[in-house]
């Protein structure tokens, strides 16, 4: 496949979306309530997210031979929260913050660096005609595969590891690659930042069938479920976006 030539851009649709950034953080909240009875996912835990997100789309936008010249560490200055109260303490706030920016050197640094990303932080809609929705996902970072030279490696960063944000994740991409491309994701890495660990999973690890089953099940977790004419009409033709209007919307992905 040269995905070259794929794309997930389809005609403006009304069908209900199920977005990935509000599935995930219902996931997030229901482990945070779970876990330890607390309110949900921790302030703390946004903020950090959106910098890491906004460093990412910061730094990869920028070409490789730039790149190489500039320090990530700078860009996550820039975009790293104040001292705040949404911390636990003083010293938690600099553990987090040398942890995640130890982290995001030690992963860019062998990152494909000469490669410009075939997707970085672009909102994308793909129709599902078997579930009657519309799939709408922000994906991080999407490289073409040096594997056969074909193919999609999808990356995605999480400040701290969620088994169910994993999984789901895990489907929503089979389903929308299957779907926008005709072929899984030839692989996914996700990185738990504060923990310091890489999983890597193969792109055929579901069948579509098994995926399209999970998805039924999160789209209870959907708070979009609107198809009215005043949002295909926002919508138009363009399906993709990209920049600080996604970033903002998509704190956790």
């Amino acid at each position: 496949m040269n995905t070259t030539y794929c794309t997930a851009v389809n005609p403006a649709s009304c069908l209900p979306k199920l977005y990935d950034y509000t599935v995930e953080r219902a996931l997030l909240d229901m482990a945070e309530i779970c876990g330890d009875g607390g309110k949900g996912l921790p302030l703390w835990r946004q903020q950090v997210q959106y910098a890491v997100g906004h460093t990412l789309n910061d730094y990869y936008s920028l070409a490789p031979e730039v790149r190489r010249q500039t320090p990530i560490q700078f860009i996550l200055e820039r975009r790293w929260p104040p001292q705040s109260r949404c911390f636990l303490s003083h010293m938690h706030y600099l553990k987090v913050k040398n942890t995640i920016c130890d982290e995001l050197i030690r992963l860019v640094g062998g990152n494909h660096e000469e490669e410009i990303p075939f997707m970085l932080y672009e909102q994308w809609h793909v129709p599902v005609p078997e579930l009657q929705m519309e799939l709408s996902m922000i994906f991080q970072l999407v490289w073409h595969s040096r594997r056969n030279g074909s193919g999609l490696k999808v990356q995605k960063f999480m400040v701290c590891g969620n088994e169910e944000v994993v999984l789901g994740f895990l489907h929503m991409a089979n389903v929308f690659c299957r779907k926008a491309y005709g072929m899984p994701p030839v692989r996914v890495e996700i990185h738990f930042l504060m923990e310091g660990e890489k999983r890597s999973y193969e792109g055929d690890s579901f069948t579509l069938e098994a995926s399209l089953d999970y998805l039924r099940l999160l789209s209870c977790l959907n708070g979009e479920s609107s198809n009215s004419s005043a949002d295909c009409a926002a919508e138009g033709d363009s399906r993709s976006r990209s920049g600080e209007d996604a970033l903002s919307k998509h704190l956790l992905m």
